[in-house]
C-alpha cells in the first residue's frame, strides 16, 4: 500500500530524516531537513554508488514498445558501464540481456536495428532471439559446456503502459508493484495508444540528477519562464514583483517511492483539502475576454513546446476565441468540450476523466530513479535523465512528446527514429525547453563554488527532489 505524505504535514513530521540510520551513511551525504549535500551531486565516487547500488537494482524505463514494431527489432540501453539489448523475440514477447558475449565479452548490437540473430561481431558466435545459443564456432575445441551455460544471460523486462522496463536484479519485486500507485492514477490517460510524437536527447553539463530536478518542482517557472502566462510570449524578460507575488502555488506530495507536483491555482488563494489539477482552469493574464486567455495559454504550449498539447487542442482553442460559451460554462470548461467533439469526431477514444482523477494526476510525476511523466488528455511528456559514462557533471537528457493515435491505428506498425545532438542548442526544442536547460550549467558552476554547500529546498514546493534522495539512500546504504 502507498504511503502518501500530505505536503502540508511535511514541516512538522519526522519523515526528512529518511529512511536510513544516519550513521550508515557518510556525514558529506549525509541528508538534513529539506537539505541536500552537495557532494550528491558532485562527487565521482557518489555516482558510481548510484550506478552499482541503486540503477542496477531498481526498475528503469528502457523504451516504447513501438520503437520494437516487429520480431528481431532492438534496442540498447546504457547507463554507466552497463548495456542491455532490449529485444522483440517474437510478436507477443520482449526479452532483454546483458549486452555481451559469452566468448570474450564483445557487445553484440549497438544503438537500435533490426536482426534474424545476435552474431557476436568479433568471432561470430550467434544467438537466437530467445538467448539460447545457436552457433559457437570450433566448438569441439573447447572445454565442453551445457547449451544453458552459453546461452545469454537474461535481464527482467516487463512493460506497462507502452513502455518497456528493465531491471538487473532478479529478486526485485514485479514492476507493477514498484510503480505502484502510478499505473491506477495513469489509467484514465491511455499511454498504451499513444505513439511518439518526437523523441530527442541531448547532452547537457551538470548531474544526470540536476537535470531531472528542474523538471521536478513548477517554484521555478516565473523566474525560468516569465512569459507562461503573459499576453505577449515573446517577452522573457525576468518577472514582475507582482507576477512573483501571484504565481501558480505547485506543492509536491511523496509517495512511498515515487513523487510528483501539482499546480493548483494562485499562491495568495485559499488552498482547500480538495484542491488539485483542473485542465479547465487555465489562461494568460492581462487578458479580458476569458476565451481568448484560454486559447493563448494552449496555443502557446503547443507551438513552442510541440508536446502536451496537439493539434487537436490548438484547433479546439483556435475555435474557442470566436465561440458562443454559454454563460453558466467556463472558457476552460468550454474548450475541452470542443476538443473531446473533435477527438471523437476523428475516431479517436476519449475517456471522461473525473476531478478527482486529474487531481490525483498532477502535472508531473517522478518515477523513481529517472523518469518524469507528464499526464494530459491526448498528450503527454516523457523526460529520462543518465549519467554520461562516469562523468558527475555530464548526463544524458532526453525528452520525448507522446500523442494519442486513432483507434483504426491501434495495430500499425511503424518504423520510429529519435534524435541525439551534442549540444542542446542544436535540438530546436523551443523556448521554454531552451530556458530550462540553458540553466543546467549555470547550476553546475555555482554548485562547485565553495560557498555553496546544498540544496536548500522548499518544503512545500520542492519535496519531489528530496524524496528522490531519500528513497536512493534505501539502495545505496541498506545493502
Amino acid at each position: 500500500m502507498s504511503v502518501v505524505l500530505e505536503p502540508r504535514l511535511r514541516g512538522k513530521t519526522p519523515w526528512f530524516q529518511g529512511d536510513v540510520p544516519a550513521d550508515l551513511v557518510p556525514e558529506k551525504y549525509r541528508l538534513d531537513r529539506a537539505f541536500v549535500p552537495k557532494a550528491r551531486y558532485l562527487d565521482p565516487e557518489f555516482l558510481r554508488l548510484e550506478l552499482d547500488k541503486m540503477f542496477r537494482r531498481t526498475w528503469l524505463m528502457a523504451c516504447r514498445l513501438e520503437e520494437l514494431p516487429g520480431v528481431g527489432n532492438f534496442v540498447e540501453y546504457e547507463i554507466g558501464s552497463h548495456s542491455i539489448l532490449i529485444v522483440r523475440e517474437s510478436r507477443a514477447s520482449v526479452r532483454a540481456y546483458h549486452n555481451a558475449c559469452r566468448h570474450r565479452g564483445t557487445r553484440l548490437a549497438r544503438g537500435r536495428g533490426r536482426v534474424g540473430s545476435l552474431i557476436c561481431p568479433f568471432h561470430g558466435w550467434r544467438w537466437n532471439l530467445d538467448g539460447s545459443i545457436r552457433l559457437v564456432l570450433d566448438r569441439e575445441e573447447f572445454v565442453p559446456r551445457s547449451d544453458d551455460d552459453l546461452g545469454l544471460v537474461g535481464v527482467r523486462a516487463e512493460t506497462w503502459g507502452g513502455f518497456v522496463f528493465i531491471n538487473m536484479d532478479p529478486d526485485a519485486a514485479p514492476l507493477l508493484e514498484y510503480l505502484d500507485p502510478i499505473p491506477r492514477i495513469f489509467e484514465p490517460f491511455q499511454m498504451e495508444n499513444m505513439r511518439y510524437r518526437w523523441l530527442k536527447g541531448v547532452i547537457l553539463p551538470c548531474n544526470w540528477k540536476t537535470a531531472l530536478d528542474g523538471f521536478l518542482e513548477a517554484y521555478h517557472v516565473l523566474g525560468t519562464h516569465p512569459q507562461l502566462h503573459r499576453f505577449d510570449k515573446s517577452n522573457t524578460n525576468i518577472a514582475s514583483m507582482q507576477e512573483l507575488e501571484s504565481r501558480v502555488w505547485a506543492p509536491t506530495t511523496a509517495y512511498e517511492r515515487h513523487a510528483y507536483y501539482a499546480s493548483v491555482g494562485r499562491k495568495k488563494q485559499t488552498i482547500t483539502d480538495d484542491a488539485g489539477k483542473d485542465p479547465a482552469q487555465r489562461g494568460t493574464d492581462n487578458v479580458t475576454d476569458e476565451r481568448l486567455a484560454v486559447a493563448l495559454s494552449v496555443q502557446y504550449i503547443a507551438d513552442d513546446m510541440r508536446g502536451l498539447e496537439n493539434e487537436r487542442s490548438w484547433r479546439a482553442a483556435e475555435a474557442l476565441k470566436t465561440a458562443d460559451v454559454p454563460k453558466d460554462v467556463s472558457a476552460g470548461q468550454y474548450f475541452l468540450e470542443l476538443y473531446k467533439n473533435l477527438s471523437l469526431a476523428e475516431g479517436y477514444d476519449w475517456k471522461e476523466i473525473t476531478p478527482q482523477q486529474w487531481a490525483e494526476a498532477g502535472t508531473a510525476w517522478n518515477v523513481f530513479p529517472n523518469t518524469i511523466l507528464l499526464p494530459n488528455q491526448g498528450s503527454m511528456f516523457m523526460y529520462r535523465a543518465r549519467p554520461n559514462g562516469f562523468d558527475p557533471d555530464s548526463c544524458l537528457f532526453e525528452i520525448g512528446s507522446l500523442d494519442l493515435i486513432p483507434m483504426a491505428d491501434y495495430d500499425k506498425k511503424r518504423q520510429f527514429q529519435p534524435e541525439y545532438f551534442e549540444n542542446w542548442r542544436d535540438a530546436d526544442l523551443g523556448e521554454v525547453f531552451n530556458q530550462d536547460l540553458s540553466n543546467a550549467k549555470e547550476v553546475t558552476v555555482g554548485m562547485h563554488s565553495p560557498s555553496f554547500d546544498g540544496h536548500r529546498l522548499s518544503e512545500d514546493q520542492e519535496m519531489t527532489i528530496y524524496n528522490h534522495h531519500r528513497v536512493a539512500d534505501r539502495f545505496i546504504w541498506n545493502g
